[in-house]
């Protein structure tokens, strides 16, 4: 019989959010409104897509191991130097690879309970041990997760705004936490969702911060709608991100991601209007959420937490969203049982999915 370590016994395999439950539906649904992965409504950049295009007469040949025309990119973009910088399959690929490199079996992630389930994933499937901190008010409790660093603990993971609960803590907040961190311990700044909130002066922008134990995380599935093709980098110490590349798969990531990215960093003004359809979105939903009673959680990412009265409650709604032709997240996965994360959608979208939100919260 072939052993299978216990740490890998113990995992449970990727469940997505987002199944299309195709019974019982209470409306002809023509094309269903996904609201549950935080992906981009708008879709990838217009460049982005002639890119792919053009590149896809070339998918025979082998990608640029070092994906090193999109890292003179992001350097010059961020004021890095090109050995700062890694290119990997997301941000969820990357905080593999940070883990397997900077980890030992038994070693210890820090980091809270309500966070990005990928952290969560991909330590325990290294065979990593996880300490987790209770949020505090849907947000990080970083003086606690400060007093929770012991000499086990080799890497502390921060996201930023914070998935599920979007949710951020501020420039302050993060550089009174700094100091508190023993520099033999790596800092995961995960910014996933950086340009919903980089415009605010609380915000502690990743790339403002150079120091030796820190790794920033970004990536071109949200504002930029690449999610689809797996493509995000890490900006960090010079011998830190060498010792990723040890690490990382050769050919990662794709000929046709690395093309889309390269397209995508540098139309700042698809991204202008990215951010701009997500305000107004998210506020026509407050305002919606506001007049039904419907507690939340206030935004500053792509999308919006709301907060039901129990686990059951929160799993009808999803639910019952779903007979409707939209697609929400019960996010009792991430740590927050009574939640439902919401992301922001057309203005069509949205006039829609209030109404059929009235309907559904009404009913259950």
């Amino acid at each position: 019989m072939i052993k299978i370590p216990e740490y890998v016994q113990s995992l449970k395999a990727y469940k997505p959010g987002n199944l299309m439950d195709l019974s019982d539906l209470k409306v002809e649904v023509k094309e269903w409104i996904k609201l549950g992965s935080n992906e981009n409504a708008l879709g990838p950049s217009p460049k982005a897509i002639e890119a792919i295009k053009e590149a896809s007469g070339i998918v025979h040949e082998y990608p640029d191991p070092g994906a090193g025309g999109l890292i003179e990119l992001i350097a010059e973009k961020y004021n890095k130097k090109s050995d700062q910088i890694i290119c990997g399959n997301g941000s969820n690929a990357l905080i593999q690879h940070i883990v397997n490199a900077f980890s030992d079996v038994n070693d210890e992630i820090l980091t809270a309970s309500g966070t990005f389930v990928g952290i969560l994933v991909n330590t325990w499937k290294l065979g990593r041990k996880l300490n987790l901190v209770p949020l505090k008010d849907y947000t990080y409790d970083l003086d606690t997760i400060a007093e929770k660093i012991n000499p086990k603990t080799k890497i502390v993971y921060l996201s930023n705004p914070n998935n599920p609960t979007g949710t951020m803590f501020s420039k302050e907040q993060l550089e009174a936490f700094i100091p508190k961190v023993p520099k033999d311990v790596l800092i995961i700044f995960d910014e996933a969702y950086y340009s919903f909130c980089e415009e605010l002066d609380r915000y502690p922008n990743g790339m403002d911060y150079d120091l030796p134990n820190m790794i920033v995380l970004r990536t071109f599935s949200k504002s930029h709608g690449l999610a689809g093709l797996r493509i995000g980098f890490a900006v960090g110490p010079e011998d830190l991100i060498t010792t990723l590349y040890k690490v990382k798969f050769p050919f990662e990531p794709n000929i046709l991601a690395q093309a889309a990215a390269t397209a995508a960093i540098k139309d700042d003004e698809f991204v202008k209007e990215v951010v701009e359809i997500n305000k107004i979105s998210l506020k026509m939903m407050m305002e919606k959420f506001d007049e039904l009673g419907i507690k939340y959680v206030d935004p500053t990412a792509n999308f919006i937490m709301i907060l039901l009265d129990s686990e059951d409650l929160a799993a009808e709604f999803a639910k019952e969203c779903m007979q409707y032709g939209i697609i929400v997240r019960h996010v009792n996965s991430f740590g927050v049982p009574n939640g439902v994360r919401i992301n922001s959608a057309t203005v069509g979208q949205t006039e829609y999915v209030i109404d059929m939100f009235e309907k559904v919260y009404k009913g259950i």
